[in-house]
């Protein structure tokens, strides 16, 4: 298995033994239920995105489509600009495998050549292309929060400020192990810096939009 990052924002804690069982689980029922797919194109300069995910996860991977496909293009120059560089190095299309936790907590991977699975060297025999791939764990991705935060937008937003930080959560892990994909030699500590300071934007950004006040960290992230 690749080696997960290091960085509190894709860990919320050490696995347990009964956490890797229900992990390992959930990867076996997937495989009896099988798996769907969702097409997702977004501006020209990014790649295609193909959502494989359990049968019976459409709305989340539609969230993931609405992320993409609608609040990242929307989000300031500023905050993308970072990622300019990562978008230019991808291939043309990617494979992002869904899964509500891995078995190691983390909350994605990129996958290395040759270690991608057996619907992306299908499509890349079929095509004759390069396709990268990664895994998003989202419902650890809705979970998890930075903490300590505070807000004085949070208590007016109620239960849509869980929907705005999935938005920007499932973009801040989704650019970190792209750029881990696209840009490898790229020093970890730089590639952890650039997903908080890129979900700590997009949150003031989309809190700001919704509500018209601010978003902020009452500390930094702590590291582990």
């Amino acid at each position: 298995m690749e080696r997960c990052s290091g960085d509190v924002l894709w860990i919320a804690s050490i696995a347990s033994h009964r956490v890797h069982s229900r992990g390992i689980l959930v990867r076996l029922l997937e495989r009896l239920r099988g798996r769907e797919q969702l097409l997702v194109r977004a501006a020209d300069d990014l790649p295609l995105l193909l959502l494989s995910f359990p049968r019976g996860g459409l709305p989340v991977a539609r969230e993931i489509e609405v992320a993409y496909a609608h609040t990242l293009p929307r989000l300031s120059a500023a905050t993308r600009a970072p990622y300019q560089p990562v978008f230019r190095a991808l291939p043309a299309m990617l494979v992002v495998l869904l899964r509500p936790l891995n078995p190691c907590r983390c909350l994605g991977h990129h996958h290395p050549r040759g270690a991608e699975s057996r619907l992306t060297k299908r499509l890349a025999a079929d095509l004759g292309r390069s396709i990268g791939e990664i895994d998003l764990a989202y419902q650890g991705i809705r979970e998890w929060t930075p903490q300590p935060l505070s807000s004085l937008a949070a208590g007016a937003l109620g239960s849509r400020l869980a929907g705005i930080h999935f938005q920007a959560g499932v973009l801040a892990v989704l650019l970190h192990e792209l750029e881990h994909l696209a840009l490898p030699e790229n020093p970890e500590q730089e590639t952890r810096a650039r997903s908080n300071a890129f979900y700590s934007a997009a949150m003031q950004q989309l809190v700001a939009e919704e509500s018209g006040a601010d978003y902020g960290m009452a500390a930094r992230p702590p590291r582990p």
